[in-house]
């Protein structure tokens, strides 16, 4: 893996000589909680699905036709933090996603009819997230989260706010991105350096300003306590909770998926075995931490039914609660070998490479070599993961909710 800087951007290149393969993906440091004023909200989800529209030179069809005639496709994401673009072709065809990106990103169309038309896909795509259970269960625990803050609110915005973005705006949000200093690129596969710092010129030199930051974006204040909301039609109870987290480094990430994976990162965690191989309580429950650029929190999730409810909570909260004097040394060093083969595993492809780049050069600032991250796992101590359980897990700090069918609650409020 190497880094060369262009127009003052990072160019990250993993070689794979081994594989036939080659993804390019393009990173902007700048995601939905950027989004400076209310009326924006949505605006870079909005964005993401604008630039495949069309450009100067190529009709959306034209796009598609093109990645797809090689046997490659493209792709997009919007997160809180992060807007990202990705192209994956076999590696001889790597000009080809080059050229589409750039000729996406720096000559989109934009046309009114065809905002007007992806109005009504989004749309569509806002009511089918309010349609979902899960999905709603996760947007409103968010909401829960962080009720004052920028990360509480829908990536997706709201029917209205969409209802009013223009072309202006896309392009004034588009300038925003496409600023040294928020751009980042990441490629991996069997490519060259030189072949790869030759396509990515066009895109990088077209990169002309420093867009400063809004000020608009102070770490985000997590919100403990416990909500329960009730939803008709469901027969589920869908169970929510989180504990906020240290500031996000690189050593808090690996020693916190360490204890995750001993709490309820698999089929062998604590509550996967208690809930459902012991219990029977229900089909789904896991755990996982969620980092963003500046917070992070341990998130919990499962579903069961409404007579279940009380009761799978109380083991969600009491296996929590005892690992900090129950967590035994074996647990730590199945949970690490856990770690370091799914991290192994998880970097098999051209596009998991690229990605796994750059989205820890976004989160860091620096490359994180795979290598380094390994270093880290191996070396994180029995002690560390024991005092990590003491610091993170306490009533205070928890904040849950109760979604759905709430029939076996006891104290609804």
């Amino acid at each position: 893996m190497t880094i060369r800087k262009l127009n003052h951007i990072p160019v990250i290149i993993s070689r794979i000589p081994h594989t036939r393969a080659a993804t390019v993906s393009i990173w902007f440091n700048r995601g939905a909680r950027d989004e400076i004023f209310p009326g924006e909200h949505g605006l870079t989800h909005f964005l993401e699905h604008m630039v495949f529209k069309g450009s100067e030179t190529r009709t959306a069809t034209d796009i598609s036709r093109e990645i797809e005639r090689v046997g490659g496709d493209l792709d997009a994401f919007t997160s809180r933090d992060q807007l990202c673009f990705i192209a994956r072709v076999p590696a001889e065809k790597l000009e080809l996603g080059f050229d589409l990106l750039t000729d996406m990103l720096t000559r989109p169309s934009f046309r009114p009819e065809d905002v007007k038309l992806e109005k009504s896909v989004v749309r569509e795509e806002i009511r089918m997230m309010k349609d979902d259970p899960d999905d709603t269960g996760d947007e409103l625990f968010m909401a829960a989260l962080y009720p004052e803050a920028v990360l509480g609110r829908s990536i997706l915005g709201t029917e209205t706010t969409v209802d009013s973005f223009t072309p202006e705006m896309l392009r004034e949000m588009l300038r925003r991105c496409m600023s040294r200093g928020k751009l980042a690129v990441s490629v991996a596969g069997n490519v060259s350096e030189e072949e790869v710092i030759r396509l990515a010129h066009p895109l990088l030199e077209s990169v002309k300003e420093d867009f400063p930051d809004s000020g608009n974006n102070p770490v985000q204040p997590f919100c403990p306590g416990r909500k329960t909301i009730s939803r008709e039609g469901m027969t589920a109870t869908n169970l929510y909770m989180a504990w906020p987290l240290p500031a996000p480094s690189l050593q808090l990430q690996q020693t916190v998926s360490i204890l995750n994976n001993v709490y309820g990162g698999g089929m062998s965690s604590r509550l996967f075995q208690k809930i459902r191989e012991e219990s029977g309580l229900a089909y789904m429950v896991f755990s996982s931490p969620t980092f963003f650029r500046k917070e992070a929190h341990l998130y919990v999730n499962a579903s069961t039914a409404p007579e279940n409810a009380e009761k799978t909570m109380e083991i969600m909260r009491k296996e929590a609660f005892s690992l900090k004097d129950t967590l035994t040394e074996t647990e730590v060093e199945d949970g690490r070998n856990q770690l370091i083969g799914r991290l192994e595993l998880s970097l098999e492809t051209s596009t998991s490479q690229a990605m796994w780049e750059g989205r820890n050069f976004l989160q860091y600032g620096r490359a994180v070599a795979p290598s380094e991250a390994l270093d880290i796992i191996k070396n994180i101590s029995y002690h560390e993961i024991r005092e990590l359980a003491a610091e993170i897990f306490s009533e205070e700090k928890l904040a849950a909710l109760i979604y759905g069918n709430i029939s076996g609650i006891k104290n609804r409020k």
